[in-house]
């Protein structure tokens, strides 16, 4: 693990996947389901927001055209807003985000929670979907 650097779980070339956390693992799993429709996604293994790996999403952004950014918590202020930052500078592609949607969690189940809150390998499908829609 080096602070900074992401790493590529999954190579691919319609959108990529930038996970961290809990959702690195539905973003796989959602790279299994878009095969399965011919879609070729790339996953990122983010590891850490700050700093970013911007070399990385530059990469990325420049070989796929889309980018689903996966976190567990709230949609403001995270992930999707580091990402988006990154790539707006050099290479700015169709972004989506699956993320709390500015709401409190709960105490619970993981998993019950992950599900109540939507944040799976289905909705990261759904979201890439979209991004791909509006690639240019």
């Amino acid at each position: 693990f080096r602070v900074g650097k992401g790493e590529v779980l999954r190579d691919g070339s319609d959108v990529t996947l930038a996970a961290v956390g809990v959702m690195v693992e539905r973003a796989l799993r959602a790279a299994e389901l878009l095969e399965a429709e011919g879609v070729s996604a790339a996953v990122i293994n983010l590891r850490s927001v700050k700093p970013i790996d911007r070399e990385l999403l530059w990469e990325y952004a420049d070989r796929t055209g889309a980018i689903v950014t996966a976190e567990d918590h709230n949609c403001f202020g995270g992930v999707f807003g580091a990402v988006a930052e990154t790539v707006a500078k050099r290479r700015p592609v169709p972004m989506e985000q699956v993320a709390l949607e500015d709401t409190f969690g709960e105490s619970g189940n993981g998993a019950l929670l992950l599900e109540k809150y939507g944040l799976t390998a289905e909705r990261i499908v759904s979201r890439a979907r979209a991004a791909i829609a509006r690639k240019g």
